[in-house]
């Protein structure tokens, strides 16, 4: 009986010791095939410096486990890349899949990932009975509810408690101008008629221009004309760590009654967000059919025309152009007058003429930055309990002005890059096609777009009236050049510093 015991001792051990190594050989093959994915969607100093170090560990019950070099690595890796990382090993694997990390300075590894096994286990045997969907703190709240209707009911609640703010967020405060009149009559007729007429919504503008403001807006008075609309309203970041959540949970099936089944309006701030994140892109793409066939309304944001918005799927792209796409553009002196004066008496804050006409004149790019101007001269008037001066508010927001002096007009951009091209600026914005002056006219539109963030359809217009899509095409080719040839990117360096030395 000692012999026989000792015998299948012995062929017990090394049956582990395979079993072990063939885990860890479908941990190696899985991270290679994850790593060359992520090497296709990465910048190269990303990928050598943060993936190319990662070990596999193993790959047991559907979840890889990885060794960082370092605590530090470890946790670069998984507060800016974990999403990616998940797609793209889920992607390999054929199936969703988990992404454990480690770093080797972690110590009882093993005990602690038997533990968690035998943890998950437990819990994977037992009936699912509630909906536990987890969202990142920062934008969205954690929800625990048993039902669907209860889940939306509770999640719009836990936003307005979160963001007190929004709730100013109204039609009313909203100061309308011939740059977003139209944006404005869009956004109001979907919150008084949802899923009838221009669903999707698409708004786009550069920051601080009054997107989010227009989405809260509908959220308020949406629901104030029918309390019992289901109403999601959130960020295509929180989308997408709510996402990656639902996978480590396990919960996908919830994830997915939860905003196609559960919902009548869906808002979505920065949909930019969502570029190369294949996974989270295909899932919104399925999410967005389910309610549009369903006649449900949508309402996106971005700081982009969807056709220019590199990194999001073709499909994705002609998807959110099926509806209304409006524009906000930068509010002209009288809207910014208007603005001023409403926002100066939200704050309690008497000014002169002279300097509301100063503050309109010189801040001229976004709402948001006249908003902070009002704000610091209202912190110096509570802090100092001094009188507001022409000359005291030029001292105040003198920092602003300096940050606006580094913006430039188009003209400039011309006259910059048809100079050092040894053209005239006419050249450029006309009709030849002369290779010297096609590039040089390529770099001019790319600049427009780095330097002012003009939309496609202006930067069409001041090049000559052409369509977007041959902007479009120009400044994907300026952006190709760049990665290839570092004298280009040399030249747009030195092209751009010309242009801001003029001001």
């Amino acid at each position: 009986m000692v012999a026989i015991k000792e015998t299948t001792e012995r062929k017990t051990a090394p049956q582990e010791s395979l079993e072990q190594d063939s885990n860890n050989q479908e941990a190696i093959d899985l991270l290679e095939k994850t790593i060359s994915l992520l090497k296709r969607r990465l910048s190269f100093f990303v990928w050598q410096g943060f993936f190319e170090p990662i070990k596999a560990l193993s790959l047991i019950n559907d979840q890889l486990t990885l060794q960082a070099p370092s605590s530090f690595h470890k946790n670069w890796v998984m507060d800016h890349y974990l999403p990616e990382l998940i797609a793209a090993a889920s992607e390999s694997y054929g199936k969703t899949i988990k992404v454990i990390i480690n770093s080797s300075a972690d110590s009882n590894k093993k005990e602690r990932l038997t533990l968690k096994s035998e943890i998950k286990t437990k819990k994977i045997t037992k009936p699912e009975i509630e909906v536990k969907l987890e969202l990142p703190k920062s934008s969205m709240p954690t929800l625990s509810i048993s039902s669907s209707n209860e889940v939306i009911r509770e999640l719009d609640t836990q936003i307005i408690n979160k963001n007190s703010k929004s709730e100013t967020y109204t039609f009313d405060t909203f100061v309308q101008g011939p740059s977003n009149h139209m944006v404005f009559e869009a956004a109001h007729s979907v919150a008084e008629y949802p899923g009838t007429q221009f669903s999707p919504l698409f708004i786009f503008g550069t920051v601080g221009l009054g997107k989010t403001h227009l989405l809260h807006a509908i959220r308020l008075r949406a629901k104030e004309k029918d309390p019992t609309l289901r109403i999601v309203y959130l960020s295509a970041e929180a989308w997408v760590n709510s996402y990656v959540q639902a996978i480590r949970e396990r919960k996908f099936d919830s994830f997915r009654t939860y905003y196609r089944n559960s919902c009548d309006i869906l808002l979505i701030d920065d949909i930019q967000f969502l570029a190369g994140k294949d996974a989270s892109q295909d899932e919104f793409f399925h999410t967005f059919n389910s309610l549009h066939e369903a006649k449900k309304q949508i309402v996106v944001t971005s700081d982009k025309y969807p056709h220019e918005i590199e990194g999001l799927e073709e499909r994705l792209q002609t998807r959110l152009s099926w509806g209304l796409i409006a524009d906000i553009r930068p509010p002209e002196i009288e809207t910014r007058l208007a603005i001023l004066h409403k926002k100066s008496c939200a704050l309690n804050l008497a000014l002169d003429k002279e300097v509301f006409d100063y503050l309109a004149t010189n801040l001229t790019n976004s709402v948001r930055e006249l908003e902070g101007a009002l704000l610091r001269i209202s912190a110096f008037v509570k802090l100092s309990n001094m009188p507001i001066t022409i000359s005291r508010v030029k001292e105040i927001i003198s920092p602003v002005i300096k940050r606006k002096a580094m913006v430039v007009s188009w003209q400039k951009v011309c006259d910059v890059v048809s100079n050092y091209y040894d053209l005239r600026p006419v050249d450029i914005i006309g009709k030849s096609r002369q290779k010297q002056i096609v590039f040089a006219r390529q770099v001019g539109m790319s600049l427009c777009r780095s330097l002012l963030s003009m939309s496609l359809p202006e930067i069409g217009r001041v090049f000559g009236g052409r369509d977007h899509t041959t902007v479009l095409s120009s400044v994907r080719k300026i952006d190709r050049c760049k990665k290839m040839d570092v004298s280009v990117q040399s030249l747009l360096h030195k092209l751009e510093n010309k242009i801001i030395s003029l001001n």
